[in-house]
């Protein structure tokens, strides 16, 4: 059985880390012509896999060892946790208020406009690669959407 903070790292890596670098690896790979895509995405899915088996096998382990009430309680402790703003819960994505906040404009401003931008230069100018900066922009932005999401678990803005 996996110690809790192992599980938690390993979960997040086989939700979102490991998906999404296979989804960046893929569409800059289309995008620049990069060797192998589908090799490595086929190997980056295959271990994610296989730590989603491993990861369930765990927590089925754990779900035997663990009384039902043991269980009901962790829950209801979880969730007065979650209730109380003081507490701050920090994983392996926890950023601060600060770096949360300018990463956000970021992705929802700079890099939309910079994309923008490129393409209407690209075209008007003739400006090279047009297609593949722009794609770029848009698979970085994806993914820094994706580590905003995973880390907005952990953000409490104070007002």
């Amino acid at each position: 059985m996996l110690s809790n903070k192992v599980y938690d790292v390993l979960k997040i890596m086989a939700q979102y880390v490991l998906p999404g670098v296979a989804t960046l690896y893929l569409g800059l790979a289309k995008i620049w012509g990069l060797p192998y895509s589908e090799q490595i995405v086929g190997t980056i899915l295959a271990v994610d896999i296989f730590l989603g088996a491993i990861l369930g096998i765990s927590t089925m382990q754990y779900n035997k060892q663990v009384p039902q009430l043991a269980r009901v309680d962790k829950y209801v402790q979880s969730a007065m946790i979650e209730m109380d703003e003081t507490i701050e819960l920090k994983t392996v994505f926890s950023i601060s208020n600060t770096t949360y906040d300018a990463l956000y404009w970021i992705a929802q401003i700079l890099l939309p406009a910079l994309g923008g931008l490129y393409f209407a230069l690209s075209t008007l100018w003739n400006f090279p690669y047009g297609e593949q900066v722009v794609g770029t922009i848009a698979l970085v932005d994806t993914v820094l959407g994706i580590f905003l999401g995973i880390s907005s678990n952990q953000y409490k803005k104070k007002y």
